[in-house]
């Protein structure tokens, strides 16, 4: 082109020249040709090779050589039109380079360039940034340029506002929408349903039902309306129940994903789901909704595989865990402390104590023991009636660096004092004490009932002032150890008196409270008695 002359001040020919350029990436030939175009053509250089050197690096995500073309066009005097800010600014978006976005907002304003999407952008960024104020003013600016929003950039300032739980902002964008000819679609409710949910967080003085309570209306008001909700929306809506401590609720609209086969939930759903059926103790549940992952071969990461092992621990045979959890291990994926913890209580019910000591080395070893992992371990012995191995464990702990804990204590005079032991139970409370570690309600429970089962009252009645001491008081475990401890010792008119005591104090007596009961009045002859109270538990349908 340039041996026939096409090429001479023609914008036209060089533009088609560098559209070559661009497509084989010879960036070096397009900056020489722009030097030569530059000495050429100087003032009447056009931006359309600018925007197709700046469109092809866009599409490939070259930020920086985007921006060199963009900065060469300015120093060659060449102005910008509507799709170069557009191309920019949605590749910094994409980017989220904040410096080169702010810039480039500012050369279209000094152009007086009016591009919505570039101010789409712009909020995008500073929303993503959690740069609030920043958003706002673009706002402002893009009412003071008279910007006639498109579909995306009212979706874009709805979310400003919804992200910071303005909701009274966030409400009038929406009418204001509407006003201008734009239906409301899923997205936009998804947004303002979260919104409500930021609301109620951000106001700690407030109840969180403030603004909930607009958020469940809204949600119910889409079941209603027919608009088929996805799984953006569920996700939402199951993350604000759960925030407003409304576990029951949030199962309910599991229910509803689950009757709809063409919504797939992701990851970050699955793992909710998991959580909430863990912490509602739905066991059935958590096997079925794991069985499901596992059949549609969901890609597994290490997230995924830590919260199915902690919370399906008591769902799953203790196989399926032990290979679920090889499995992670084997495709590189590291268990988190917690995860190791849930397995070694597993490991340690189920009494396979090999792997028990496995696991515990292969934490170690990647420093994710924590005094969670030896409380475990000495509470798994400790129940196995292992004294040898529950006594090094502590040393163990000791010699880790840990202090020996308040739930370790407990658990080793749990052990010693079931197995009769009780001048290593009274060493063990003894070392306890001069560690000035303060025993909780399990403790004196805990005394109580081995004492109890001694029949030594006397020492019973001493723990229970010490318990009173301290400030705390009798619970629903201390009055059932008690009544046992009371038939035991032959003392059934105390034992009887505890009840009424406890509904006095406002603890409802259980099934266990009248068992203990009865078999305390059986034990002293007292049969007739006996047989009110089983008649009464039966009549309480106990």
């Amino acid at each position: 082109m340039r041996a026939t002359g096409k090429l001479e001040r023609s914008n036209g020919a060089y533009n088609v020249v560098v559209r070559m350029l661009s497509r084989r990436q010879d960036w070096e030939g397009a900056e020489r040709l722009i030097s030569e175009m530059k000495a050429t053509l100087g003032s009447d250089m056009s931006f359309h090779v600018f925007n197709t050197l700046i469109y092809a690096c866009c599409k490939r995500n070259l930020v920086q050589l985007a921006t060199k073309w963009f900065r060469m066009m300015l120093e060659c005097h060449v102005a910008p039109n509507v799709a170069t800010f557009g191309m920019l600014m949605a590749l910094y978006r994409k980017a989220s380079n904040l410096q080169e976005a702010e810039f480039a907002l500012s050369q279209m304003r000094r152009f007086r360039i009016v591009c919505p999407s570039a101010y789409s952008s712009m909020v995008t960024i500073y929303t993503r940034l959690r740069l609030f104020q920043n958003a706002e003013r673009v706002i402002e600016f893009m009412r003071r340029d008279h910007v006639a929003p498109n579909f995306e950039t009212w979706l874009v300032v709805l979310n400003a506002y919804c992200q910071q739980g303005k909701l009274e902002e966030a409400e009038r964008v929406l009418e204001e929408m509407r006003e201008a000819g734009f239906c409301a679609d899923i997205v936009a409710y998804n947004t303002m349903i979260t919104g409500y949910g930021k609301a109620s967080r951000m106001d700690a003085a407030q109840s969180v039902m403030g603004r909930f309570k607009d958020a469940e209306v809204l949600y119910l008001k889409l079941k209603s309306s027919g608009i088929a909700l996805d799984m953006i929306a569920f996700s939402i809506v199951v993350r604000m129940y759960v925030k407003a401590g409304s576990l029951k609720d949030a199962c309910t609209v599991l229910d509803d994903v689950d009757k709809r086969p063409d919504i797939v939930p992701d990851k970050f759903l699955l793992c909710d789901m998991l959580r909430i059926y863990q912490r509602c103790n739905m066991v059935d549940k958590l096997a079925d909704l794991y069985y499901k992952i596992s059949k549609t071969r969901v890609n597994w990461d290490q997230e995924l595989y830590n919260c199915v092992l902690n919370c399906c621990a008591q769902a799953l045979p203790v196989d399926e865990l032990s290979r679920l959890f090889d499995d992670m291990v084997q495709r590189g994926f590291l268990p988190s402390t917690i995860t190791f913890n849930v397995m070694l209580d597993v490991f340690g019910k189920a009494k396979l104590f090999k792997k028990v000591w496995r696991l515990y080395c292969m934490a170690k070893k990647q420093g994710l023991v924590d005094v969670i992992t030896y409380n475990t371990i000495i509470a798994a012995y400790g129940k196995n009636k292992d004294f040898e191995n529950m006594s090094s464990t502590v040393q163990k702990m000791e010699f880790d660096g840990f202090s020996v804990s308040l739930e370790a204590y407990n658990s080793m005079l749990d052990a010693y004092g079931k197995d009769g032991q009780m001048d290593t139970f009274r060493s063990v409370l003894q070392k306890m004490r001069d560690s000035n570690c303060a025993s909780d309600h399990y403790t004196y429970n805990t005394m109580i009932n081995i004492y109890g089962e001694q029949g030594w009252i006397d020492e019973v009645a001493s723990v229970l002032t010490e318990l009173k001491e301290c400030g705390l008081r009798p619970d629903l475990c201390s009055y059932n150890t008690l009544i046992k401890a009371y038939g035991i010792a032959g003392m059934v008119e105390e034992a009887v008196a505890l009840i009424k005591e406890m509904r006095k104090n406002g603890i409802e007596p259980d099934k266990k409270t009248y068992t203990n009961l009865v078999t305390a009045l059986r034990r002293n002859d007292k049969f007739l008695e006996a047989v009110k109270w089983s008649l009464w538990m039966k009549q309480m349908k106990l």
